[in-house]
């Protein structure tokens, strides 16, 4: 056709033509190169399909279920990736970790009831020791290394006890001890660690004690908080040597070592424990009034701290009881802390503590006299050191369980028990009748 012939369309049908393309003339542009329906598609989808297997094409209607495909198929780069991950270090960690928690669960859930059964066990073959009326121990019961089981609380399971120990130095009454589980030979043990006065003995009680664990020497069980041993040996001393003067060379390195840190510690001259100022006190106030009329005093509640009593030369240790055998609680404080103790009133001390380890003011006439001394020792550095030269021979130890000696009483068979025979309400009169225990001093000066 000559182009001249050939009409001219307007822009507008053009346009329109692009907008809103016919439909008859879309699907006349179909080519035989257009995809088919996807092949991968489950039969029970392709429904338009006929009995040829002719697939619909792209301008078809396609049914609902085919829109849901199912995912992607993964690359082979990508499930490389996969496998690397599942086997790399981190991930087996992770399988091992959570392999070792289960195991651990279930050996837990196998192993409590045996230790439980192992623990009843146990409780059933240690000796039983009820504290009638310690207020220091708190909590449950308690088991001994030495082999047996204390406590405060009257049932405790039900079991039967061996010993019951009486504190006397607190309050006690005995009312409810005839419903308590008990063994037939059980012990009723009077306990104490300072001295009583005659109305707090043990004669009027009713069932009467039968075993005795006190301060003092006589008693069947001998009980204290610290005690005197040799390094090398546990054993209670009764007796000490002289003290030497060549103590050094008798005594070890260490010991060489500590003693002079200690001693570089030195720069106040006194030192005591607070106590409450009562009636039952006035006669150890006085005594502190004369005594800070020549020297200064400092006081405090214990020697605990990074350096606690160390930097003292004395401690003072008012004692205003004469009991025999008895030692002060804070003299054996003062020792162990390597401060020298000043012993104003108590007792005769010889084979309780060693010779030439304190300093006692039945020595000297007056406060006066006593501080001038005290001032000339801190002043000698080689006289003060002489007052340590136990610790060449002997050994101060703490009592960490008070109760072992009675535990060990306990597990000796009955007629293997040393204690004291025949031991009746009789013997337990005349030994608290008989053991001479002056009065209270009324004063130290």
């Amino acid at each position: 056709m000559p182009l001249d012939k050939l009409r001219a369309m307007p822009v507008e049908k053009i346009l329109s033509f692009r907008r809103n393309p016919d439909p008859q003339q879309q699907l006349g542009q179909q080519t035989e190169d257009l995809e088919d329906v996807p092949r991968f598609l489950p039969s029970q989808l392709l429904k338009g399909e006929d009995a040829k297997g002719t697939n619909r094409r792209m301008g078809d209607s396609v049914p609902e279920e085919a829109l849901r495909l199912p995912p992607p198929r993964r690359s082979p780069v990508s499930m490389r990736n996969l496998q690397r991950e599942l086997y790399s270090p981190s991930q087996c960690m992770n399988v091992l970790k959570a392999i070792v928690v289960v195991a651990t669960i279930c050996v837990m859930f196998v192993t409590i009831p045996l230790y439980r059964r192992q623990q009843s066990n146990k409780e059933t073959d240690l000796k039983m020791i009820l504290l009638w009326n310690d207020p220091t121990l708190t909590g449950g019961p308690a088991h001994m290394e030495c082999g047996c089981l204390i406590t405060t609380q009257r049932n405790h399971n039900d079991k039967a006890f061996d010993a019951v120990v009486v504190n006397a130095d607190h309050p006690y009454s005995l009312k409810a001890l005839n419903v308590t589980n008990l063994n037939p030979d059980y012990y009723l043990v009077y306990a104490a660690k300072k001295p009583l006065s005659l109305q707090q003995g043990p004669t009027s009680v009713l069932p009467p004690f039968n075993l005795t664990m006190t301060y003092r020497l006589d008693s069947q069980v001998i009980w204290t908080d610290y005690y005197f041993s040799h390094p090398n040996l546990a054993r209670r001393l009764g007796s000490f040597e002289a003290p030497s003067n060549n103590f050094a060379d008798d005594m070890p390195d260490s010991q060489k070592l500590r003693l002079e840190i200690e001693l570089k510690k030195k720069s106040q001259l006194a030192t005591y424990m607070t106590y409450e100022v009562d009636e039952s006190t006035l006669p150890q106030s006085l005594y502190l009034e004369e005594f800070r009329k020549y020297a200064d005093l400092d006081a405090h509640h214990g020697c605990l701290g990074a350096d606690g009593c160390s930097p003292y030369h004395f401690m003072l240790i008012f004692e205003p009881t004469s009991c025999p055998d008895y030692v002060p609680w804070d003299m054996y404080l003062a020792m162990e802390k390597y401060v020298v103790p000043v012993l104003i009133g108590g007792g005769n001390l010889t084979n309780l503590v060693p010779q030439h380890s304190y300093i006692s003011s039945k020595d000297f006439s007056n406060p006066k006299d006593l501080i001038s001394h005290l001032k000339a020792v801190a002043g000698n550095p080689e006289q003060y050191r002489s007052y340590f030269w136990w610790h060449s021979l002997y050994k101060l130890r703490q009592t960490i369980q008070p109760y072992c000696a009675l535990c060990t009483l306990l597990q000796q068979p009955a007629e293997q028990r040393q204690i004291l025979q025949g031991f009746s309400r009789l013997g337990l009169v005349n030994w608290w009748t008989e053991y001479q225990c002056p009065n209270r001093s009324t004063t130290f000066l």
